[in-house]
């Protein structure tokens, strides 16, 4: 966790320096560019390093996690009925302790990394576009409060949408587990067909209500990309006509270190929205 902080610390002050160093070029500073460009090398070293030891970090505790979920599930089996084991198969067993163990451990470990990383990033960006311009963070933050009533929206609908599509493939699941259980009393009555057509309509449910998300999907990523672009024309219509009217309130390197800046915010939020939607839905 220490690690995580201290990378995405780094990460927050590259941008800063970016504009240092297009400022420097722009007013012909060369000590200051030189001085500058010397501090960007070394942050990006020292978060090269952090970065490192963050990734070993989760991997450490990932690896353990997956140790002591399978020890503790094959501790859980091997004191089972005997009725149990009659019941079950081996190979089932077997997934379970390999495949169901790693499958249940990856999402937890990625996840938590990548939510932790975008939520200090967001915090930290929003707090660096104050610094830089409050001005210009007011106009930015206009754009958020549409974005996610869309976004809400959206989950919503799609967490309905998606507890449709599980239970027409349960259905489906059904008339496949019945028919193949049952597969000579089927043969015997000729009913291959109906059972194909049962099966096949359950498919189709599934897969309509699946086509229909999609294109919802499609169109409120489309709405929240305009918003994105036309708050981004603003930002540089705006910051311009500052930089060119007062020079000395905002310069051509803070206003290229916000748009960097909002950018890193654009793209947490987005990885943010993405998680909690994917867990609204589920």
């Amino acid at each position: 966790m220490v690690f995580l902080v201290l990378s995405s610390a780094c990460r927050l002050l590259l941008p800063n320096y970016q504009g240092h160093i297009l400022d420097g070029v722009i007013n012909d500073d060369r000590a200051s560019f030189m001085r500058d460009i010397i501090i960007y090398v070394v942050i990006n070293v020292v978060m090269g390093i952090f970065g490192s030891i963050r990734t070993l970090c989760f991997s450490v505790v990932g690896r353990k996690m997956y140790y002591d979920v399978q020890r503790r599930l094959f501790a859980s089996i091997i004191f089972q009925d005997i009725a149990f084991f009659d019941g079950t198969s081996t190979g089932d067993l077997t997934s379970r302790l390999s495949n169901d163990a790693s499958a249940m451990i990856s999402p937890a470990n990625s996840v938590l990394s990548s939510f932790l990383s975008a939520l200090l990033q967001l915090v930290g960006g929003l707090f660096m576009c104050f610094y830089t311009s409050w001005r210009l963070s007011i106009l930015a933050l206009t754009t958020v409060g549409p974005i996610t009533l869309i976004y809400r929206d959206y989950s919503e609908w799609s967490r309905q949408v998606n507890k449709e599509i599980y239970a027409s493939m349960g259905d489906a699941n059904v008339v496949a587990t019945e028919t193949l259980e049952n597969i000579r009393t089927v043969r015997s009555f000729g009913q291959e067909p109906k059972q194909q057509r049962a099966y096949e309509k359950a498919r189709r449910e599934a897969l309509d209500k699946g086509l229909k998300d999609s294109y919802v999907n499609a169109a409120t990523t489309a709405m929240t990309g305009y918003i994105d672009q036309a708050i981004g024309v603003l930002l540089l219509w705006y910051g311009g006509s500052v930089v060119m009217a007062t020079p000395n309130i905002l310069s051509v390197g803070n206003l290229i270190t916000f748009q960097l800046y909002w950018n890193m915010i654009n793209n947490s939020y987005n990885t943010l929205s993405d998680m909690v939607s994917s867990f609204t839905r589920a």
